[in-house]
């Protein structure tokens, strides 16, 4: 079964219905603990549930106002991690989607909103509910920021046509998305590099500052690709040239053959050859 939130925007960065007009935040949230990934803010994460009191916080948000908080642990081998065990900041976001599976266990959509800091947690059961505090992006228009915006889309643009798993569709996402702390958001969310990196870049409120650790992540990611391509060509090659000379080889053989020329001489050679 699958439930789908009626007018709920899909993609994008638009007003997301559940959260409250006036932008404000409720005092505390549920917790849902991230054991691989991070999320982020103005965008879209996919997420499979199976673990009982993750399965039991996503039915009862839905109930409600269908947000959460999303953040990773520090521990993502563990499956119920306490308070402890997570990381301060993560992503208030709102269920959009959700269907169930034969086993128990649960697909979802959620649709990020904002950065939020944890603080107290007021419950460890049957799920974590914690406070929070809302932790808005520092923006200081200047040209450097300008500079970034057009460098990121550009190569981020490049990025997406040398790697098969990014979809093409995010072009055309990329280079409708204006505001840089969006296009910083999608960036780092579609990038796979390693969790505590995507943690690290989410905590940042500086946007310029994030949108500069992105250009040289994203320039590394160049050079890396650079690299394969270079030695998947040196490889290639290798193996064209051998291909060519075993055909050649043959070729000689079957030729002597015709010819009746493969004498003992002949074929000490062709020992050698090959």
């Amino acid at each position: 079964m699958t439930v789908e939130v009626p007018g709920f925007p899909i993609a994008g960065p638009q007003s997301v219905d559940g959260v409250p007009s006036d932008g404000s935040l409720p005092a505390e949230l549920p917790v849902l603990p991230l054991r691989a990934d991070v999320s982020f803010p103005s965008t879209l994460t996919p997420l499979s549930i199976g673990v009982e009191r993750s399965v039991q916080l996503v039915n009862e948000v839905l109930g409600g106002n269908r947000m959460l908080v999303m953040v990773a642990s520090r521990e993502p081998e563990n499956e119920t991690p306490g308070p402890e065990q997570l990381h301060e900041v993560g992503v208030v976001g709102v269920v959009a989607r959700m269907m169930k599976v034969p086993d128990g266990s649960l697909r979802i959509l959620v649709q990020g909103t904002e950065r939020v800091r944890l603080g107290e947690f007021t419950a460890t059961e049957p799920y974590l509910i914690a406070r929070i505090e809302s932790e808005p992006d520092v923006l200081d228009p200047s040209t450097e920021l300008e500079a970034l915006v057009r460098n990121l889309q550009s190569t981020f643009s490049q990025v997406i046509e040398a790697v098969p798993y990014l979809p093409d569709e995010l072009q055309m996402a990329v280079a409708n998305v204006d505001d840089p702390s969006e296009l910083g958001y999608l960036i780092a969310g579609a990038l796979r590099i390693d969790t505590e990196q995507k943690q690290s870049l989410l905590e940042e409120r500086d946007v310029t500052v994030r949108l500069r650790r992105l250009a040289e992540t994203l320039a590394h990611e160049q050079e890396l690709i650079s690299i394969g391509s270079r030695i998947q060509s040196q490889v290639q090659g290798e193996m064209e040239k051998g291909q060519r000379e075993y055909f050649l080889r043959q070729q000689l053989k079957a030729i002597q053959d015709e010819l009746g020329e493969t004498d003992e001489n002949t074929a000490e050679i062709n020992e050698l050859r090959d």
